[in-house]
């Protein structure tokens, strides 16, 4: 029995080697290709890279561990680099997901943390596997009859595993699953928001007309606006987001369900029954395909797949992505592309008087008298617009409405302005708004590519 559990973590872990080492290999032309390259300059990407490297050395040794059939230096050796590298490719995740909240809540936009996760992750591996191989707890197990844990103590057993191996990566995995949740939490709630102040804007400028609407409309792309700039990109991005948090999901079912076999066969004081057993092979099975699992998923990564779409697009001659950027249109699967003309509204208002008070006079001193409060209320709302900066501000938006009522105390009120439209003496031209739009497209990029980089 202990011959097939040791045959079936060999071979397992001997297919996730080979399935990293070909992952790798083509990362590494990815690397070397000029246009690919720039897909995978991602922070997120390149911790993966590191934990892809990490696993496949654990695979490496699980197969060389796989083979020892009795007690040896190597199988100590052997089974401290796979700890090692079991304890590195647990952190890595954990700082995927650390820099997803990072980047996605809290708008950090340090790219130079990459090499703070990486150096972290090493240093707590070496502290925390280095005090048990000292200490002669690795090599061979005589409870299990394999490269695991020598300790025949019960007690001191299970505190070795849990104090060096077991609540470090069930840390990790708690830390994984609660920075997952809560980033894809802010971002349903950041899409909802946003979705609502849209709707609230478009209810709103349906109902108001002239001024009030421009004003409505200003209000509303003020609350949109207020939303953090990293949240609104990540509802542009938000596959490639929800693609990372597949990590946490995959290492939380892989890591407890292996934490779980671990205790179970150490409490049971190895393989009684035929029970015990099927754990075992559980057991070998979950650390073997370990290597397999993460394989498949750096595979399968988004800026990898258009790396090498990149690539072959290049090898046919084609020119893959470079005429065009395509947003994913969010919570619906679907791609636009966005074009936002420039609307111009200006409005003027103009100043009538009419008299009032004597309705039965003549049409000409009816008009002499109604020309003559015009220049009067011209002439005073002039030089209000000159004393006053906020009047000077609307005047040259085209809007004057500071016209105070009581310019003439002998006369009734004038009426209420009315908006007019006028023709801009100086309109924008095709080549102004294609110039706007192409610099507003030029800094939406630049922004979603910083993005891009950083998560």
């Amino acid at each position: 029995m202990s011959k097939t559990s040791d045959h079936l973590w060999a071979v397992t872990s001997a297919v996730g080697t080979g399935l990293s080492f070909l992952v790798l290999v083509v990362i590494a032309v990815m690397y070397a290709h000029r246009t690919s390259r720039v897909h995978l300059d991602r922070v997120s990407f390149r911790l993966m890279l590191y934990s892809l490297i990490a696993n496949m050395f654990f695979g490496l040794f699980g197969t060389i561990c796989g083979y020892f059939t009795g007690p040896s230096p190597g199988c100590a050796l052997s089974l401290f680099i796979l700890q090692l590298s079991l304890q590195i490719s647990s952190f890595l995740p954990f700082c995927i997901a650390l820099n997803l909240q990072l980047v996605v809540v809290h708008g950090v936009r340090w790219k130079h943390l990459e090499k703070y996760y990486a150096a972290c992750s090493v240093v707590m591996a070496l502290a925390i596997t280095i005090p048990p191989y000292a200490a002669g707890q690795y090599g061979w197990d005589p409870l299990e009859l394999q490269c695991w844990y020598t300790n025949h103590v019960r007690q001191q057993r299970i505190a070795w595993q849990i104090g060096a191996q077991l609540i470090w990566t069930g840390l990790t995995v708690i830390g994984e699953v609660s920075t997952a949740c809560m980033v894809v939490t802010y971002m349903f709630r950041a899409h909802l928001r946003r979705k609502r102040v849209l709707s609230v804007a478009n209810s709103s400028m349906s109902s108001v007309s002239g001024y009030y609407r421009h004003k409505t409309r200003s209000q509303a792309v003020s609350s949109d606006n207020s939303l953090k700039p990293m949240a609104f990109h990540a509802n542009t991005y938000a596959n490639v987001i929800f693609r990372i948090a597949l990590y946490p999901l995959v290492s939380f079912i892989i890591n407890l369900t292996s934490i779980g076999t671990v205790i179970h066969s150490t409490s049971t004081n190895g393989i009684q029954n035929a029970n015990d057993y099927r754990i075992l092979l559980l057991s070998d099975f979950l650390y073997g395909g370990r290597a397999i699992v993460y394989a498949l998923l750096a595979a399968t990564d988004l800026s990898l797949l258009r790396a090498v779409r990149a690539f072959v697009a290049h090898l046919r001659g084609c020119k893959w992505g470079s005429t065009a950027t395509i947003r994913s249109n969010t919570f619906t699967g679907t791609s636009r592309t966005r074009r936002d003309d420039l609307v111009v509204q200006v409005e003027l208002s103009t100043v009538v008087a009419r008299d009032a008070a004597n309705g039965g006079s003549s049409a000409s001193d009816s008009a002499t008298d109604s020309k003559e409060r015009n220049l009067t209320a011209t002439r005073e709302a002039s030089s209000l617009v000159s004393a006053d900066g906020e009047a000077v501000d609307k005047a040259e938006r085209g809007i004057l409405v500071c016209v105070d009522p009581s310019l003439n105390t002998d006369n009734p009120p004038l009426m209420p302005p009315r908006a007019i439209a006028f023709e801009l003496s100086s309109p924008i031209t095709r080549t102004q708004s294609m110039r706007h739009r192409w610099e507003q497209a030029a800094r939406e990029q630049a922004q979603e590519d910083e993005f891009m980089r950083i998560i």
